[in-house]
């Protein structure tokens, strides 16, 4: 259970450093008081899972999963507004995808902290939605931008999924064993991101 936390916790602490880089390719003054509450928000929720964490375990087990995110947030890196926003719809859903199939094997205080934390994105989701069906409408070529830069993300997700999954075993002791888990986490995970696609308009390449 402390280290289903840690790894959420550390999640989260990537997640609201990307969000807040990006509120530097904000193009307005809404679009930037947009991403400056997405980051807000994301600080919130990775105080309240170290919180817990600090509650049933040590901090410290959060350096277990450090390199599986540092690679997934460093080669996924976005170079402007339009990829800022693919990550955001992409890439933060992916990670919050990962919590998600992972509460049933928290206890019910854990559970419900964690689902606070990760639960009310849909503001943000369809903020960034709004953000790339307009540069699709406006830019023809964006599509296959997106496109790109969501294969990428989705791929790194994966891969580096698969890497925590195998070297802390602990994950996978939880979910009936590493073969299991992973299964059926990646399939769990796959369905969740064409969906997304699917509502961008975008073909997933399996």
């Amino acid at each position: 259970m402390a280290a289903i936390l840690a790894a959420l916790a550390y999640g989260e602490r990537r997640a609201a450093e990307r969000a807040r880089a990006n509120v530097g390719f904000a193009p307005d003054g809404r679009a930037r008081a947009e991403q400056e509450r997405v980051a807000d928000r994301e600080v919130r929720n990775g105080e309240l899972i170290e919180a817990r964490l600090g509650e049933v375990g040590q901090v410290e087990q959060e350096e277990r999963f450090r390199p599986f995110f540092d690679a997934f947030f460093e080669r996924t890196q976005p170079g402007d507004w339009l990829e800022a926003q693919t990550f955001h719809y992409v890439g933060d859903a992916l990670v919050m995808d990962f919590a998600d199939v992972l509460l049933p094997f928290l206890d019910p205080v854990s559970a419900e902290i964690v689902r606070k934390a990760i639960g009310d994105r849909s503001q943000q989701e369809e903020f960034s939605l709004d953000q790339l069906l307009r540069a699709m409408d406006e830019e023809p070529e964006a599509r296959e931008r997106i496109a790109q830069y969501a294969r990428r993300i989705a791929g790194e997700a994966l891969t580096q999924t698969r890497r925590a999954l195998q070297a802390t075993r602990v994950l996978a002791s939880l979910m009936g064993g590493p073969e299991e888990m992973e299964k059926r986490l990646i399939l769990d995970l796959l369905e969740r991101h064409r969906a997304r696609l699917d509502r961008l308009g975008i073909e997933p390449v399996d």
